[in-house]
């Protein structure tokens, strides 16, 4: 959560509590540790990511930008991630000691030495070049200990309707940030929304909506290889 989620995102709401002495609620730590429990036991994965973010822009004021990724999983060592967004379509692939990015519009990539797990090479790489891995924080092992460690209050404040599905509504806050994390009534309790907002960042938010989850997936081993197109240029991307 630390790692990631706090580099990311921003807005300011209202949602009537008043902040005074820390509360972590018991039932809102079981439903994050039931979803975490169950994410990391799976062996492969796969879903999509809506997101919707607010950015500033210097001559007309806020901007809100939307993107779309797809994800596929294979633990520990293997992720694909297709990301269409303001930076164009961009494919991220990782086989276990290769991080490659390419460009589809501009038909350049980049490829960099890389961990042994994709925790690992999720944390390298965003912290030696910016790059961010949507909902990357779910899929740490410490997830529920992290919300824990940097909110003051986790609260669980009951279900609710997304999209049609029931859902278990769980809020989070300290003096500079509020989550709001919706998890699905099931089977399987996997993240259905969540939406963080940074109260000091003139009410900018982010906002993301998973869907077609597939679980234990069988995903071909040959799809997290990069093989360059015709005529691709290989790049080099630096280091922030």
């Amino acid at each position: 959560m630390k790692k990631i989620l706090i580099s990311l995102l921003f807005t300011t709401v209202t949602l009537g509590i008043v902040a005074q002495e820390t509360q972590k609620d018991t039932v809102a730590v079981m439903i994050l540790q039931k979803m975490s429990d169950v994410i990391g036991d799976l062996n492969s994965v796969s879903f999509d990511l809506n997101t919707s973010v607010d950015v500033i822009n210097y001559e007309y004021g806020i901007e809100t930008r939307f993107g779309h990724d797809q994800v596929y999983m294979v633990g520990p060592d293997k992720m694909l991630i297709h990301a269409y967004g303001p930076k164009g379509h961009r494919g991220f692939w990782y086989n276990g000691k290769v991080f490659t990015y390419y460009s589809f519009d501009e038909n350049n990539y980049a490829d960099i030495n890389a961990p042994a797990t994709i925790i690992e090479t999720i944390d390298t790489i965003h912290k030696m070049y910016g790059i961010l891995f949507p909902a990357a924080d779910f899929f740490y092992p410490t997830f529920t200990q992290d919300v824990l460690d940097y909110f003051d209050n986790v609260i669980y404040l009951g279900q609710k309707k997304i999209d049609e599905k029931d859902c278990f509504h769980v809020l989070a806050t300290n003096k500079d940030l509020i989550a709001q994390f919706w998890i699905s009534n099931d089977a399987f309790n996997l993240p259905k929304k969540y939406i963080l907002i940074y109260k000091d960042k003139e009410n900018m938010h982010y906002e993301a909506s998973f869907s077609n989850w597939q679980l234990n997936p069988e995903i071909p081993l040959s799809a997290f290889e990069f093989l360059p197109p015709p005529q691709a240029q290989r790049i080099s991307i630096l280091a922030k």
